[in-house]
Protein backbone atom coordinates (compact mmCIF):
# COMPACT_ATOMS: atom_id res chain seq x y z
CA UNK A 1 0.00 0.00 0.00
CA UNK A 2 3.20 2.40 0.96
CA UNK A 3 4.36 1.83 -2.60
CA UNK A 4 1.40 2.88 -4.14
CA UNK A 5 1.73 6.14 -2.55
CA UNK A 6 4.95 6.67 -3.16
CA UNK A 7 4.46 5.69 -6.88
CA UNK A 8 1.98 8.27 -6.62
CA UNK A 9 4.62 11.14 -5.29
CA UNK A 10 7.07 9.81 -7.46
CA UNK A 11 4.61 10.66 -10.43
CA UNK A 12 3.99 14.50 -9.54
CA UNK A 13 7.45 15.31 -7.87
CA UNK A 14 8.60 16.24 -11.47
CA UNK A 15 5.67 19.26 -11.93
CA UNK A 16 6.41 20.37 -8.06
CA UNK A 17 10.07 20.23 -8.37
CA UNK A 18 10.02 22.44 -11.88
CA UNK A 19 7.59 25.13 -10.39
CA UNK A 20 9.45 25.39 -7.23
CA UNK A 21 12.64 25.77 -8.35
CA UNK A 22 11.64 28.91 -10.88
CA UNK A 23 9.69 30.41 -7.51
CA UNK A 24 12.86 30.24 -5.86
CA UNK A 25 14.24 32.49 -8.73
CA UNK A 26 11.68 35.13 -7.51
CA UNK A 27 10.78 34.90 -4.54
CA UNK A 28 13.76 33.71 -2.22
CA UNK A 29 14.26 30.66 0.05
CA UNK A 30 11.68 31.21 2.81
CA UNK A 31 8.54 31.88 0.39
CA UNK A 32 10.55 29.28 -1.96
CA UNK A 33 9.49 26.29 0.75
CA UNK A 34 6.18 27.82 1.32
CA UNK A 35 5.45 27.19 -2.00
CA UNK A 36 7.17 23.66 -2.55
CA UNK A 37 5.21 22.79 -0.11
CA UNK A 38 1.54 24.62 -0.20
CA UNK A 39 1.12 25.58 -3.95
CA UNK A 40 3.65 22.95 -5.57
CA UNK A 41 1.74 20.19 -4.46
CA UNK A 42 -1.67 21.92 -6.22
CA UNK A 43 0.75 22.64 -9.05
CA UNK A 44 1.57 18.87 -8.57
CA UNK A 45 -1.91 17.68 -8.46
CA UNK A 46 -2.65 19.80 -11.58
CA UNK A 47 0.07 18.60 -13.92
CA UNK A 48 -1.00 14.54 -12.80
CA UNK A 49 -4.65 16.11 -14.00
CA UNK A 50 -3.60 17.05 -17.29
CA UNK A 51 -0.79 14.67 -18.37
CA UNK A 52 -1.41 10.75 -16.29
CA UNK A 53 -5.48 11.38 -15.61
CA UNK A 54 -6.25 7.78 -16.32
CA UNK A 55 -3.89 6.76 -13.59
CA UNK A 56 -6.24 7.10 -10.78
CA UNK A 57 -8.25 4.20 -11.76
CA UNK A 58 -5.23 2.68 -10.53
CA UNK A 59 -5.55 4.21 -7.23
CA UNK A 60 -9.13 3.61 -7.18
CA UNK A 61 -8.56 0.21 -7.70
CA UNK A 62 -6.42 -0.16 -4.29
CA UNK A 63 -9.25 1.48 -2.39
CA UNK A 64 -7.23 4.87 -2.22
CA UNK A 65 -8.94 7.77 -2.67
CA UNK A 66 -7.44 11.66 -4.37
CA UNK A 67 -8.38 12.84 -0.61
CA UNK A 68 -5.93 10.21 0.64
CA UNK A 69 -3.31 10.82 -1.91
CA UNK A 70 -3.46 14.33 -1.18
CA UNK A 71 -2.84 13.89 2.56
CA UNK A 72 -0.23 11.86 1.94
CA UNK A 73 1.61 13.76 -0.90
CA UNK A 74 1.58 16.71 1.56
CA UNK A 75 3.11 14.69 4.16
CA UNK A 76 5.65 13.45 1.92
CA UNK A 77 6.25 16.85 0.59
CA UNK A 78 6.65 18.14 3.60
CA UNK A 79 9.62 15.73 5.44
CA UNK A 80 11.16 15.96 2.44
CA UNK A 81 10.93 19.82 2.04
CA UNK A 82 12.65 20.63 5.40
CA UNK A 83 16.01 18.92 5.41
CA UNK A 84 16.52 20.11 1.02
CA UNK A 85 15.92 23.49 1.76
CA UNK A 86 17.18 23.68 5.30
CA UNK A 87 20.93 22.14 3.12
CA UNK A 88 19.86 25.45 0.85
CA UNK A 89 19.73 27.66 3.56
CA UNK A 90 22.95 26.57 5.34
CA UNK A 91 24.74 26.05 1.87
CA UNK A 92 24.08 29.74 1.26
CA UNK A 93 24.64 30.81 4.75
CA UNK A 94 28.37 28.94 4.55
CA UNK A 95 28.62 30.65 0.92
CA UNK A 96 27.71 34.42 1.63
CA UNK A 97 27.95 34.55 5.39
CA UNK A 98 25.39 36.63 6.16
CA UNK A 99 21.63 35.24 5.44
CA UNK A 100 19.48 38.30 4.82
CA UNK A 101 15.83 36.34 4.09
CA UNK A 102 13.66 38.52 1.64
Amino acid sequence: MYRAYWQFYKSIFPFIAAFSILSLLFVGIVCGFLIFTTVGLLIGFLGFNVFYNKNYYFYFNLGISKLKLFQTSFIINLFLGIPIFSFFIFIIFFLFGDLQIT
